[in-house]
């Protein structure tokens, strides 16, 4: 019962060297848990228990961070803010993931066509919008700047831990 207490009740105070051994194993949980989003899970099992086991993880990741910052003397604002932009980010790469994935008629999972075209179309009317067909410097530029807006809920998250793990503690709060 502590276990599930320490990993999911965002109160209380926690030093650096748990925090640190922890949000470790939350991460690799992360990483695990893109074992869900493989071609056979999904036909065998959908993208629910990736869903799921995401919400748990950023949960986890949000009290173990919480903690961490409050007994650093922080607010606990800034992990608010990063859980939220990286609940956001999975919400986004399941409705992209959910417009990609076609079950087919005979239950068969691939891509679909038709979300594929759609992005296709997409990217060449914008790159007609700037003129930029022919894939010069701002083709490149643009593709680099949607891998960074990709990536920055984990940047953020990484930041957030690598800075919450590297504030001293303080006192605790005489009662």
């Amino acid at each position: 019962m502590d276990a599930l207490r320490f990993l999911l009740s965002p109160s209380g105070r926690l030093r650096p060297q748990p925090f640190v051994l922890a949000v470790i194993a939350v991460y690799i949980a992360g990483v695990a848990a893109q074992w869900l989003t493989a071609p056979d899970v999904l036909r065998r099992i959908s993208i629910v228990p990736f869903a799921l086991v995401q919400i748990a993880l950023i949960w986890m990741w949000f009290a173990l961070h919480a903690k961490r910052l409050r007994d650093g003397g922080e607010r606990t604002g800034l992990a608010v803010g990063a859980g939220v932009l990286y609940a956001l980010g999975i919400v986004l790469l399941l409705v992209l993931g959910a417009g990609f994935i076609d079950p087919g008629r005979d239950g068969d999972w691939g891509p679909t066509g038709s979300a594929a075209l759609g992005l296709i179309v997409v990217v060449v009317v914008i790159g007609t919008l700037l003129d930029t067909a022919n894939y010069d410097a701002i083709s490149l530029m643009i593709a680099g700047f949607l891998t960074v807006m990709a990536l920055l809920p984990v940047i953020v998250a990484l930041a957030v831990t690598v800075w919450a793990a590297t504030r001293p503690s303080v006192a605790a709060p005489e009662p």
